[in-house]
């Protein structure tokens, strides 16, 4: 009986075996192992439960596999492991596979032409690899079910494959990021089950073709990013009424913006940056009732902001910078209740901010520096604590800043330099958690520094050509991760605080044309990464610290026209600065004056031409005695 049942249970093995076999004889798992063999490049590792088994359903239970009832792969996920190697032919007798996805793995080398055999495919996933050549669309004749094909950031060359025109069921078509050449081809338009198409960052050309205006179903289309098209945007694209995404920036477009786009009331972004776009925005796209990001940057567009934008109440994002624009700034940007991003630089605006920006509490990066904007800052800037960036240099602001903006706890990023701005610096600015870079060169700013400064993120510090005065504080040696101090141009006196050096990050120091007194610190020397300091014109005395001609990071000295005593030293780093360092201090003498007062004993340092001297006297005798 025993041998019955040992027989039965051969019997249904060789059964279960059969089912689970592909074609040339191997069964899945064997095809499992070879791709495991081919995708592990020799210096990777990975697949470790990849194993052979005399199990026929032990393949069903490797990591990324799935199987059928009947023991067959019907699904393939290796992603997110680099393995380094290559897709074998072998992958074409997993011819039960209906979704394959194998991305982020770093494999190279071309694509098995034998899947032409996965004609149960509806998922290809083969993105962010380093696969190349063309692109085989013969294998793509037999998936007619396939509904996502996502080649996003390969190495692929060549034209793109028109075989895709047959493919019914396709949904999701991303072939960007690689180098196709050529133009679009027009059966495209036939893919009309077609949802998401990218085709952005390759290299075509030709004109963007009107007929993907045909796609009716189309809700996401990227055809921008090192594209070279001629031409302008197709007024046919306004019938693409599903479309959510349309991102066509920097792709060498021309012409005007179709007010057409205007009738797309289901759309979220419009990105059409970085091209050469011409004439004024169309009032029309006010129509894009959905619309959260809107970005016409880097173009050559004139005219003023419609009005009409007022009807955006969704918009959280408009980027405007680098035109030709001109106008006041409606009042009615400061009422977009969504709006959190305005950036308008570099473009011809006047008159003043509106008052009520910020009032939404989404306001989270003001960017409008290099116009001709003039008045006060608005006050409720950061209203909603969400400001992180806040950029209005090279305008004609006047007035204060508003004591609101040092509560600001979000800030990240102030830079107002080259305006009319007076007033005090709101103390609190200097102790904001997350504040890196303040700039607030060239204004009015008056008052003394706080006394309290403790902002551990801040690392420029940038406030020269103001009406400063008072002492440096103590405290500017809390600011431990401070690169860049610019305190020059001012009217600080008192001396350079010795708790400078606590701020060992620092790479740059100007605090020059001030009316500083006393000694340069002795314990500059800690700072071991700075490269840049200028203490020029102020009234510095004391010595040179000989300490300075160890700090080996530094490339730039400047401690001309002050009222410095003793000698140059000339050893260390002091050999690579010049005599311009150290002009205009009539009680400095050069590292050679024999009539310069040595150096107390506490320096420990000689006068540099009596070394020199018995340096070369004992290589005198050195000589004679060898003679």
């Amino acid at each position: 009986m025993r041998s019955f049942y040992s027989y039965l249970l051969l019997y249904i093995s060789m059964i279960l075996l059969l089912f689970c076999t592909s074609t040339k004889g191997y069964s899945d798992l064997e095809v499992l192992l070879k791709l495991k063999s081919s995708m592990i490049g020799p210096k990777a590792s990975g697949l470790d439960d990849w194993e052979f088994s005399s199990s026929p359903s032990a393949h069903c239970h490797f990591s990324g596999v799935k199987c059928d009832e009947d023991h067959r792969v019907v699904a393939l996920n290796v992603s997110f492991t680099p393995l380094y190697g290559t897709l074998s032919p072998e992958i074409g007798l997993l011819n039960k596979l209906v979704n394959l996805t194998i991305s982020k793995v770093e494999l190279t080398g071309n694509i098995p032409t034998d899947m032409r055999n996965l004609t149960s495919l509806k998922t290809f996933n083969i993105s962010n690899n380093y696969f190349r050549g063309s692109f085989p669309g013969e294998i793509l004749t037999g998936m007619t079910q396939l509904e996502i094909l996502d080649a996003y950031n390969n190495n692929f060359t060549g034209l793109l494959p028109v075989e895709l025109a047959n493919l019914k069921h396709l949904k999701h078509l991303s072939f960007g990021g690689n180098y196709f050449t050529g133009e679009v081809p027009d059966k495209y338009s036939d893919i009309q089950s077609l949802e998401f198409l990218g085709l952005n960052a390759n290299d075509l050309t030709g004109k963007i073709p009107a007929f993907l205006g045909r796609l009716k179903n189309l809700k996401s289309l990227f055809l921008g990013y090192s594209n070279a098209f001629h031409g302008g945007i197709p007024p046919e694209f306004g019938s693409l009424t599903q479309l959510k995404s349309l991102d066509m920036a920097s792709c060498n477009l021309t012409g005007e913006v179709p007010e057409s786009l205007g009738n797309l009331k289901r759309l979220r972004t419009l990105f059409l940056q970085q091209n050469s776009l011409t004439g004024r925005i169309p009032s029309q796209l006010a129509g894009l009732t959905s619309l959260k990001d809107l970005d016409l940057s880097l173009n050559e567009l004139t005219g003023e902001i419609p009005e009409s934008f007022s009807a955006l109440q969704n918009i959280s994002m408009i980027i405007l910078f680098k035109n030709k624009l001109h106008g006041s700034i409606p009042s009615y940007v400061g009422d977009l209740p969504q709006l959190a991003v305005l950036k308008l630089w570099e473009n011809n605006f006047t008159g003043e901010l509106p008052e009520n920006l910020g009032r939404n509490g989404k306001l989270c990066n003001l960017d409008v520096s290099s116009n001709y904007l003039t008045g006060s800052i608005p006050l409720d800037l950061c209203k909603g604590g969400t400001l992180q960036e806040l950029i209005l240099m090279d305008n004609f602001f006047f007035g204060p800043l508003s004591e609101k903006l040092g509560n600001c706890k979000s800030l990240t990023k102030i830079r107002i330099k080259k305006n009319n701005l007076n007033g005090t610096i709101p103390a609190g600015i200097f102790n904001l958690p997350s504040l890196s870079f303040v700039e607030l060169d060239d204004n009015f700013f008056a008052g003394e520094l706080p006394p309290r400064m403790s902002g551990d993120s801040l690392e420029m510090l940038k406030i020269s050509n103001n009406l400063i005065s008072g002492e440096i504080p103590p405290a500017i040696g809390n600011l431990r991760s401070l690169q860049v101090l610019e305190l020059a141009r001012n009217k600080l006196s008192g001396e350079i605080p010795p708790s400078i050096s606590r701020c060992t990050s620092l790479t740059s120091i100007d605090f020059s044309q001030n009316s500083l007194s006393g000694e340069i610190p002795k314990g500059i020397n800690k700072l071991e990464h700075l490269s840049n300091l200028n203490v020029s014109r102020n009234r510095l005395t004391g010595e040179i610290p000989a300490e300075i001609e160890n700090m080996t990071s530094l490339a730039t000295l400047d401690v001309s026209d002050n009222n410095l005593i003793g000698r140059v030293p000339c050893a260390g780093q002091f050999l690579f600065f010049d005599d311009s360092s150290f002009s205009g201090n009539p009680n400095l003498c050069p590292p050679n004056d024999s009539h310069c007062p040595a150096r107390g004993s506490s320096h420990g340092h000689a006068p540099c031409f009596a070394a020199s001297k018995l340096i070369i006297t004992t290589i005198m005798l050195i000589i004679l005695e060898g003679n």
